[in-house]
């Protein structure tokens, strides 16, 4: 469906993977990536239980964005002074437009900005982004997740954007390669936040900007039956405020902006 064609690198040797017959191939140490209903699926870390995950989020994809799931559960978490659609308050922290943004336009920025959503899902903020950013490319875990996310894009006939399997803490991303990178509703779900963090902030060029949404230990979650509901129901562990703002600048942001709504927390963040 994409109509773009992002530069995927491997990270077993660094080199440019290329398409061939059906699959991303790398030309120096042979990896070979296949390419699904044009979703190349890269491999996952062993320290991933890939098909505990992959079984719940492929049975939620369906009804992920119908009225049972996402928007109860969001309002439920970020009370009533949550913005209502996070999605246009997510696409505005991103300052896509960069020459009418409120903070100094990072250097080089002379176009609208390729964006990197990770954890996408079913592209709920990838496409919404699309609008204004010059590209976008969504990577989820959840096979089922981005087979959803490809077919509302191509109902919405963007062509901007593309998709992939690949997980947070290993992205098959050339360093530098985004201008921006969202990460919502997700950091609290990985099992391994910090190596995370550390590859948002690799694939960011310098000056970049990180956006994102998270759950933490406040309001409807500073309660213990609530937090042990949340791990026992999708694997949720949020966050303690301070802690979270310590693990973003160890993993080299800067300028770190917090809004908390409930227990939900918008954060935006420069690469430096």
């Amino acid at each position: 469906m994409a109509a773009i064609e992002p530069g995927y690198v491997c990270r077993r040797c660094g080199w440019g993977l290329s398409r061939r017959d059906g699959e991303l191939d790398c030309p120096n140490c042979g990896v070979a990536v296949p390419i699904v209903d044009e979703i190349p699926r890269f491999p996952v870390p062993d320290a991933v239980d890939e098909s505990a995950h992959e079984t719940f989020f492929d049975r939620l994809a369906p009804v992920y964005e119908t009225p049972v799931w996402f928007r109860p559960l969001y309002r439920f978490v970020g009370g009533a002074t949550a913005p209502r659609d996070d999605r246009s308050t997510i696409a505005s922290m991103l300052d896509l437009e960069a020459e009418s943004g409120t903070e100094p336009a990072a250097e080089g920025d002379t176009e609208a900005p390729s964006v990197l959503d990770v954890a996408c899902g079913t592209g709920r903020i990838t496409r919404r982004v699309a609008r204004d950013a010059t590209s976008v490319l969504g990577v989820d875990i959840s096979g089922g997740m981005l087979e959803r996310a490809q077919r509302y894009a191509a109902r919405e006939g963007l062509e901007n954007v593309a998709f992939a399997r690949m997980s947070a803490d290993e992205l098959w991303i050339d360093d530098g390669a985004f201008d921006r990178v969202a990460c919502c509703w997700a950091l609290h779900l990985f099992p391994d936040v910090d190596a995370a963090l550390a590859e948002l902030h690799r694939v960011l060029r310098s000056g970049g900007r990180l956006v994102g949404t998270t759950i933490v230990d406040e309001y409807v979650l500073g309660a213990s039956p609530v937090r042990a509901v949340a791990r026992l129901t999708v694997g949720a562990e949020p966050f303690d405020v301070e802690s979270f703002r310590d693990r973003l600048r160890e993993a080299g942001f800067s300028s770190l902006e917090f809004d908390r709504r409930g227990a939900a927390l918008f954060f935006r963040a420069r690469a430096g």
